[in-house]
């Protein structure tokens, strides 16, 4: 009957299907795991609450997310993103595409010092880094951070609001890519990091012992790497919003999506 201790996967499925709350089907799965599995004696109270206790407290990190929220809350209605946009319309140089090559490296420096802060999609991707990409890619105003235009409010729009909700969302993914590239490479060039640690008894375990200093070092030109590319891909940005622009200005019939 070992697999009875896989009734939590078909408790997610089932809720998933059913289009229940996430939170309720992650802990329903969880307690259901726990009632049937071996590892977990003593029944619901002395078994199963100890153990989902212990995981949360490994997890409260996680719960910093939730005290930024209304912070980042008041500063929008204090006139944040307007702001933003005010600052980056005094860069004349400034593209949507060197913007996210400088966030990329604040970012990544910030994963040098071992700074935690986070989901950086919630506290600096959506409130500062979306609200300056847009007014430097001559966007501002044609659709805010938290959406697009055309179709969601059942308005109809002209053909070019609707063209320039494109480039507005290939703006905002390009924004949360940025995040994801720099954080992800960028972590691990602290020696301190989670992720460090883990590759270091990773190969301890298969007989390979190594320093945390040494696996630091080596993640710098995977880094470097990760830049050039992401630098490449924020530079083809910047030529596809020039290249719609210009045919916009010239026939805006004949824009390609």
């Amino acid at each position: 009957m070992e697999w009875l201790r896989l009734i939590g996967v078909a408790v997610v499925v089932v809720g998933f299907a059913l289009r229940l709350r996430v939170t309720v089907v992650v802990l329903a799965a969880g307690i259901a795991t726990g009632l049937v599995a071996k590892g977990l004696d003593g029944g619901f109270g002395p078994g199963i609450l100890p153990a989902l206790g212990q995981a949360f407290v490994n997890g409260r990190i996680i719960t910093l997310l939730v005290l930024s929220l209304p912070v980042l809350g008041l500063l929008e209605r204090a006139g944040l993103q307007e702001e933003c946009s005010r600052v980056i319309r005094r860069a004349g140089a400034a593209t949507a595409g060197r913007l996210l090559v400088a966030y990329h490296v604040f970012r990544s420096l910030i994963g040098i010092a071992g700074i935690r802060l986070g989901s950086g999609h919630v506290i600096f991707t959506r409130p500062l880094v979306v609200p300056m990409a847009l007014p430097a890619a001559g966007l501002a105003g044609s659709a805010g951070p938290g959406g697009s235009e055309g179709g969601a409010s059942g308005v109809e729009v002209s053909p070019d609001d609707a063209d320039r909700a494109v480039e507005v969302d290939r703006i905002k993914a390009a924004a949360s890519a940025s995040e994801n590239y720099a954080n992800f490479f960028g972590q691990n060039l602290f020696f301190g990091s989670p992720g460090v640690a883990l590759v270091v008894k990773n190969l301890a375990d298969n007989g390979h012992v190594v320093s945390a200093l040494l696996v630091a070092k080596l993640a710098i030109p995977v880094a470097i790497a990760a830049l050039l590319l992401a630098g490449l891909q924020y530079a083809l940005l910047d030529r596809w919003l020039r290249r719609r622009q210009a045919a916009r200005a010239a026939s805006p019939a004949e824009i390609a999506p």
